[in-house]
């Protein structure tokens, strides 16, 4: 009896501690997803960690040792370039700046366009070297125009890794070159890559490039051939950053995109370079048999409306601030998905055109979306002095 009773109450305790898993799960993000699933297939990876995640809403689909902490080699490049891409979007920088060369990054050693002391070069040539051919002088004259020095632009290649919680990062330098204290993991690499392609229309038209020239129309040209050979052989593949050294093995982060799915994927520490781009493919293979796109709304679709509280007309519609595209899987045949339309509470005139006003959730299985919802006119306030005006306007007519 007392051992029934035992038995007992640990199923009970189990089931308990599930359900609350799964609640814990569901909160927070933009979306929830289940690593389960991602960690049952077996893709017979050759390589220390992979991990592989739809861009958009960072749903995992493959994950292999994705936490292990590794050296990224020239894949820490994604930082430096987040950071720089976003200077960029912010006007901070511009692509025609011009940039004179220290002596410090003249001499940086490994992948490089010898870049001269006191060379003037544009931030357009130095990024299209970053991106193509992972050059080290060129991305520490990068580190150095945006922070003044190389030592402030790693704080901030580790202030936004915290920023964007990273948990398995540490950087010590801008080149990726090995040092035991400058690590990461592929999820966090993955992360990375999703934040940089934020910045999608500065970056990829660099990292998509398999060819091109920096001081092109000089009298000192220099050609640069992509790392990235599956940019030229797989197809929807636009980026992002090999990496390489004796320490880290054979690395890449990818992007690719097909029929509306852009997929993030990350191999590291494989044997060869070749393998690391087999790897790689079977990994977007994988993800792009699993998943497909469903276009729910067009950008700028009304979908509903609003109560407005102090305003004459007393309702809004509301209207998608973009595509309003989820995720579903293939192998599921008829998915469960719902939708609520989630307002502030007491939404009060005056009111912008373009102001967000409410969420629109989507749930899709166990996956859960989230998108922003807007008016599209201004709403004008209707207060007491509003009223006694109408009100005697109507009596005078």
């Amino acid at each position: 009896m007392y051992k029934k009773l035992v038995y007992s109450f640990g199923l009970l305790l189990t089931l308990i501690m599930g359900i609350s898993c799964i609640k814990y799960e569901k909160q927070g993000g933009k979306i929830a997803t289940k690593s389960v699933a991602a960690n049952s297939v077996d893709l017979n990876l050759d390589c220390s960690s992979a991990y592989l995640i739809e861009q958009k809403t960072g749903k995992v689909l493959y994950a292999q040792n994705e936490c292990e902490k590794l050296k990224p080699a020239s894949m820490t490049k994604m930082m430096g370039l987040l950071l720089v891409c976003e200077k960029i979007y912010n006007n901070t920088i511009k692509l025609d700046d011009i940039v004179a060369v220290s002596d410090q990054a003249a001499r940086m050693g490994g992948s490089q366009v010898f870049l001269e002391p006191n060379e003037k070069i544009s931030v357009h040539d130095l990024l299209k070297s970053v991106c193509i051919s992972s050059a080290n002088d060129s991305m520490y004259a990068l580190g150095e125009y945006i922070a003044t020095t190389n030592d402030n632009f790693i704080n901030m290649m580790n202030k936004k890794a915290n920023d964007i919680n990273l948990e398995n990062t540490h950087f010590v330098n801008v080149t990726g070159f090995d040092d035991d204290n400058h690590y990461t993991c592929a999820k966090d690499m993955a992360t990375i890559a999703q934040n940089l392609l934020k910045y999608e229309s500065i970056i990829l038209p660099y990292t998509s490039m398999y060819e091109g020239y920096i001081r092109e129309n000089t009298d000192n040209p220099f050609w640069l051939v992509n790392t990235n050979k599956l940019v030229r052989f797989y197809e929807g593949l636009d980026g992002l950053k090999t990496g390489y050294t004796s320490g880290s093995g054979f690395c890449l982060t990818a992007t690719a995109k097909r029929n509306d799915v852009r997929l993030i994927s990350v191999i590291m520490n494989a044997s060869s370079s070749a393998k690391r781009n087999e790897m790689t493919k079977s990994l977007l293979d994988y993800g792009f048999n699993k998943i497909k796109s469903k276009k729910m709304y067009s950008a700028n679709e009304k979908i509903g409306t609003l109560k407005v509280l102090n305003s004459k007309q007393n309702k809004v519609d509301l209207y998608t601030t973009s595509d309003i595209v989820v995720m579903l899987d293939n192998e599921i045949e008829n998915p469960k998905i719902k939708q609520i339309i989630k307002t502030n509470k007491d939404i009060k005139a005056p009111l912008k055109k373009g102001d967000i006003v409410g969420k629109l959730i989507v749930e899709v299985e166990n996956d859960i979306y989230e998108f922003d919802l807007m008016i599209c006119e201004d709403i004008k306030e209707y207060n007491y002095i509003n009223r006694f005006f109408d009100t005697l306007k109507s009596i005078l007519a």
